[in-house]
């Protein structure tokens, strides 16, 4: 994070602007005396812990992460719906939610194992409050994906340590703050790129350094966020392999609309804007034609292409093309941890767009030379 970002979010809590999403609001103003106290208190438990990996593990930076897949496509195009499937077999491992936001650290992570230990000796009764909590306070979340402390998450989120996470977007609505980090690749130095990305590649090693030490399983990834960020994690992933799923635009873009209308909720009261809602539209364009452009740049011959209808359909033949991909016979394995995703239903509440209306996006300016990446 830049000094010139510090400085705008620090003062840039609250506008004085009527209509802005971040003007003064009963829910801004409960969120900021209940939730920004707490959030600067776990940041810096969190930071102090991080620096304190260097002193007591410092061969984690020496921990290989070989191999990593990362699922990189749209928001709402099943993502999690794969996430989930994969990361119950053996041979992948990941971040869970609990991890993340208690537990960056490898001291975080080693002394939670260890009090889950003693735990269970005794019952395991403080982990059965801890999930009946959970359970509670997430419940509103979990129309948006399966949501839990020991289930597994993005690990976008892990960044918020390093305050260089995008989900800050969330929190500062209606806003220009992180218009360059929306387009990572294309609007950030290298310089700049490459320090954010180091910072994530030592979370990941930290992970592996307590879960994986050995390099028996890979490093499994799920992040509609990294679709601006593809042509960065070459710089240190240079043999990770990445799965995108396509999804028509006609129902992926006011599907993504509604989810960050609903989460942009969660710290205001104010209505989205249509100034706003255009420009998160604009921006998951320009995210299929940056992450369409990449992939073929820096990871031409190491990621797969599923298409959404046949993925949430249990296509075999496509099944059996990711089995190939991930070098794992993954068909029956998909097929029955399949059957209890299903279950899961969005919550999600929008219009798909009729042909006028794509048409119409399709003759945008950013569009008119690569109208074809959104059909491909």
């Amino acid at each position: 994070m830049t000094l010139a970002l510090f400085m705008r979010i620090v003062f840039g809590v609250f506008s004085f602007k009527p209509g802005n999403m971040r003007f003064f609001n009963g829910r801004r103003i409960l969120v900021c005396i209940t939730v920004m106290p707490l959030f600067i208190f776990i940041l810096m438990v969190n930071r102090l812990f991080l620096l304190l990996d260097y002193l007591f593990y410092p061969r984690f930076t020496r921990q290989r992460v070989e191999g990593p897949i990362f699922i990189i496509s749209a928001p709402r195009t099943a993502t999690s719906f794969l996430f989930h499937t994969l990361a119950e077999t053996e041979k992948f491992t990941c971040m869970k939610l609990w991890e993340i936001v208690f537990a960056p650290s490898i001291i975080q992570k080693k002394g939670i194992i260890s009090l889950l230990k003693i735990d269970r000796r005794f019952g395991s009764s403080v982990k059965t409050k801890i999930l009946a909590w959970d359970k509670k306070v997430l419940q509103s979340l979990k129309g948006i994906h399966p949501m839990g402390l020991d289930l597994p998450e993005e690990d976008e989120a892990i960044l918020l340590w390093s305050l260089s996470s995008l989900y800050m977007l969330f929190f500062f609505p209606d806003s220009k703050f992180y218009d360059d980090e929306v387009l990572f690749d294309d609007r950030l130095s290298l310089k700049r790129r490459r320090r954010i990305m180091n910072y994530y590649k030592k979370y990941i090693q930290r992970h592996n350094y307590v879960f994986n030490p050995h390099g028996k399983r890979q490093y499994l990834s799920k992040n509609p966020f990294m679709m601006c960020k593809i042509a960065s994690l070459s710089l240190v992933f240079p043999d990770a392999k990445i799965i995108t799923i396509s999804r028509s635009i006609s129902e992926q873009i006011p599907s993504a609309v509604a989810l960050n209308r609903r989460l942009y909720g969660l710290f205001t009261s104010i209505p989205m804007s249509a100034e706003l809602q255009e420009k998160i539209t604009q921006t998951m364009l320009k995210w299929h034609i940056m992450a369409s452009r990449n992939l073929n740049e820096y990871h031409a011959h190491r990621y797969l292409k599923l298409d959404f209808q046949k993925l949430i359909n249990q296509d075999k033949e496509s099944l059996k093309q990711l089995s190939y991909f991930l070098e794992i016979d993954i068909v029956s394995a998909f097929l029955e941890n399949a059957e209890q995703r299903k279950t899961h239903r969005s919550s999600n509440i929008y219009e798909p767009l009729d042909e006028e209306e794509v048409g119409e996006l399709l003759d945008k300016k950013v569009l008119q030379e690569e109208h074809s990446v959104l059909w491909n």
